[in-house]
């Protein structure tokens, strides 16, 4: 993530200065700068808008978190090492819960670095961000790697499967971002975007806009529904057989 970062800011000042990416970017097809969120390339927003917050960021914080999220319970218990930590004076809630938190952790650390990269090192290499403006697309960013990690915890805790966990929730992840992303291509998707946790997460440009609450809450109350799922699911699970 930090590699990433880096590489992407080390390219702006280059782009920045050249006016020819302009009009580079002004003749792609309409369609085509719809599908990859490309708006304002050569300013500071837009660039990140595109290299970094469009897919790349979203997709290696996602990734991290279904495979972690898949592995606290559906990897202990293909390891054999879930009686073990079942046999400690602990509820299977209280299991579940500390695990989530471990997750949530873990994607909050990723976040908290690739916005300090950004808002720190990128005024060296003449990007200037509000830290407002970040902050609300590296939140959404990190909510929607957390759902993609919740979904596949819950989905292990249901079935003790961790290679099915991390492969429904990849699928619902990828599933989201592409209605979003053709909603902006296909007149007849436009009425269901409001289905899609990206949209939610980060459509409306945040890194020029700011905090879109609303969204936020609906991503954040998605995260609770499949938290609780999984709690209660791996409560009355028979992990005997």
């Amino acid at each position: 993530m930090a590699f990433f970062s880096l590489v992407m800011l080390a390219m702006f000042p280059t782009i920045h200065a050249n006016a020819s990416f302009a009009k580079l970017i002004e003749a792609y097809p309409e369609a085509l700068r719809k599908l990859f969120d490309i708006s304002n390339y050569t300013t500071g927003p837009g660039y990140l808008r595109t290299e970094v917050f469009s897919f790349m960021a979203p997709l290696l914080i996602t990734i991290y978190a279904i495979l972690q999220g898949s592995d606290l319970l559906a990897g202990e218990e293909e390891r054999r090492t879930i009686d073990l930590l079942l046999a400690n004076p602990v509820s299977r809630r209280r299991v579940v819960m500390e695990k989530w938190l471990a997750l949530a952790t873990g994607v909050g650390a990723l976040s908290v670095v690739l916005e300090l990269l950004l808002g720190l090192i990128g005024p060296l290499f003449r990007l200037h961000l509000g830290w407002r403006q970040l902050s609300a697309e590296v939140l959404g960013t990190a909510l929607f790697g957390l759902f993609g990690g919740t979904l596949a915890l819950a989905w292990g805790a249901w079935t003790g499967a961790r290679g099915a966990a991390r492969g429904v929730a990849a699928a619902v992840t990828v599933a989201m971002y592409l209605l979003s992303a053709l909603a902006q291509l296909v007149s007849a998707l436009g009425s269901f975007e409001w289905a899609s946790l990206w949209y939610h997460a980060l459509g409306g440009d945040p890194l020029t806009t700011g905090f879109h609450y609303w969204h936020l809450g609906v991503v954040a109350m998605v995260i609770g529904v499949l938290l609780l799922a999984a709690t209660l699911l791996f409560d009355r699970r028979d992990l005997t057989t």
